[in-house]
């Protein structure tokens, strides 16, 4: 198990489960009855009983407490693949309830660390799919790279594999452990941070005299920095994609600063609510850079790991189209630091910057440690093109992550084929009303639109 993988494992409690999740809807085939239609996608699941070696892998302890993988060498489906039904009424609000219960509940170390649930009984006919993975399995865009993989561009095809279908999930590639090799790959890094430093050196001077740089521990205290425990819950939402595009051509900002400006929108708006929004701006944590253009959906499994930035949000700011420019050159400062890093490079900075989430036991001791960053917003990009399982047409991706250390809340978004889909999943009880924040994300939309066309360019 790598250093990476292990952390997962090592670093997981009954408090703070480490899976990341997506929540996908699908629309029946034509001529299928929805109540029909789970009961068959669980059956084609479930006759897919080759497993790649992704999905055998289960953690075990050796070596003084140091995690090891297993291979199992059979999986049971009967386990890992589960049908269950929405309660109530059948409405979303009913099955985002559900998967928060189930997004609460950590994976069984005794049994690879992964599962499926597939959910019938929505009124409107949809059959929703719960897919859960570890940490320590695969990250979030790669999990969805492999949910991606499963699916056609053709509504007639009736031979989807699985996620876990060996045609699927990659072959994992192991790291040798021999000394000569460890020696050269510390030397390598050694030789990679050391070339970095004066890029970094130059780029920190001149972003933080101009503060223009936003750097780790420069967050306020604020209400998404408190303890957590495991209780989640996760609201969902999608809008037009077309929406943003024409605010971006209005303003003349990408893609990703205006779903940023958005996201800053509503953090400040339910703060305000809340009575508890710091002077301040917030700080997000970006795992992966945004970009909406993108389609990468095709490619292995496995925890590749990712980067990290730290941006402003600007909520210090009451006029949205200032809040915009200012977020606009946050990113493009930081983003720029990015591109002169070599991927090695990037990854040791990365680290780096998430290395503060490690004080968060201190912080609860001591006030006077701010947060390494108030909240984190990622993007996941998704098909393009419409996409079927079985002739099953996919509606809606919402990715669902996991909450680090002292951070109560977490905004995910997707691209799928014209549609933005955006999930946000917080702690029950560091914040409440959660589902505000989405509506606060349609008048944040509303504002900084009637802002871009009232201001003459």
């Amino acid at each position: 198990m790598s250093p990476t993988e292990a952390m997962f494992v090592l670093f997981e409690s009954p408090s703070h489960p480490m899976h990341v999740a997506t929540l996908t809807l699908f629309d029946p085939p034509d001529g299928t009855a929805p109540d029909a239609h789970a009961s068959d996608m669980v059956e084609r699941l479930r006759a897919h009983t080759e497993a790649g070696e992704l999905f055998r892998k289960r953690p075990v302890r050796r070596l003084h407490g140091y995690p090891w993988w297993r291979l199992e060498k059979h999986v049971d489906l009967g386990y890992h693949v589960r049908h269950t039904a929405v309660p109530g009424d059948g409405t979303m609000a009913e099955l985002l309830s559900l998967v928060s219960q189930m997004h609460s509940m950590p994976l069984d170390p005794q049994h690879p660390m992964w599962e499926m649930h597939v959910i019938e009984g929505l009124t409107d006919g949809r059959t929703a799919v719960y897919t859960k993975f570890h940490l320590s399995l695969t990250d979030g865009a790669s999990g969805m790279r492999l949910l991606h993989r499963t699916l056609s561009v053709d509504p007639d095809h009736r031979n989807s594999p699985a996620p876990w279908s060996p045609s699927v999930a990659a072959p994992t590639r192991y790291s040798s452990l021999d000394a000569r090799g460890v020696l050269r790959s510390g030397l390598g890094i050694t030789r990679e941070m050391a070339a970095a430093v004066p890029t970094l050196v130059r780029a920190g001077y001149h972003g933080l005299t101009e503060e223009r740089l936003t750097l780790p521990l420069q967050s306020p205290p604020t209400i998404f920095n408190a303890p957590t425990g495991r209780a989640r819950k996760v609201a969902a939402r999608s809008w037009p994609l077309k929406q943003l595009r024409r605010l971006s051509a209005c303003t003349g900002a990408p893609l990703d600063v205006i779903v940023l400006t958005l996201c800053a929108g509503a953090l400040r708006a339910y703060l305000l609510e809340q009575y508890a929004l710091p002077e301040a701006s917030l700080t997000a944590m970006l795992p992966v850079p945004l970009d909406l253009g993108e389609d990468p959906t095709i490619g292995p499994g496995g925890n590749r790991g990712v980067g990290a930035m730290v941006v402003s949000l600007a909520t210090d700011e009451d006029d949205p189209l200032a809040r915009l420019a200012r977020i606009a050159d946050s990113v493009a400062h930081t983003s720029g630091i990015v591109a002169a890093l070599s991927r090695t490079q990037f990854q040791l900075v990365s680290a780096m910057t998430l290395s503060p989430i490690m004080l968060d036991p201190i912080r609860q001791v001591l006030d006077d440690i701010p947060p390494p960053f108030n909240v984190m917003i990622s993007y996941t990009p998704g098909p393009t093109r419409p996409r079927y399982w079985n002739g099953a047409h996919l509606d809606a991706v919402y990715p669902i992550p996991t909450l680090a250390r002292g951070q109560a809340l977490s905004i995910t978004l997707t691209s799928r084929s014209g549609r933005l889909h955006v999930a946000v999943v917080g702690d029950r009880t560091a914040v409440p009303h959660l589902h505000r924040i989405i509506g606060h994300l349609d008048t944040a939309l509303t504002d900084l639109a009637t802002a871009a066309r009232t201001t003459p360019r």
